[in-house]
């Protein structure tokens, strides 16, 4: 009898959510637009409601970073 295999075999682990990239993109678009915008700005929203605006970023800092070590001694953050 033939046993399955542990995890999904057609999903690479750690591949992005197709849906989550794409809403990701369109919202840093709307970010880079309402930043040019100067009756619609973030900075200055995220002055005046910094507990709002920490909450919010807090969730869009990436839970796992990878990176590699050059032969200077640097490290270089790979992000997908």
């Amino acid at each position: 009898m033939a046993r399955f295999e542990k995890g999904n075999p057609g999903k690479p682990k750690g591949a992005k959510n197709k849906v989550t990239k794409t809403f990701k993109e369109l919202l840093q678009n709307a970010i880079d637009e309402l930043q040019d915008d100067p009756h619609s700005n973030m900075v200055k929203w995220a002055k005046e409601n910094p507990t709002d605006f920490y909450k919010i970023a807090s969730k869009l800092i990436p839970t796992e970073l990878q990176g590699n070590l050059n032969n200077t001694g640097v490290i270089r953050v790979v992000r997908e």
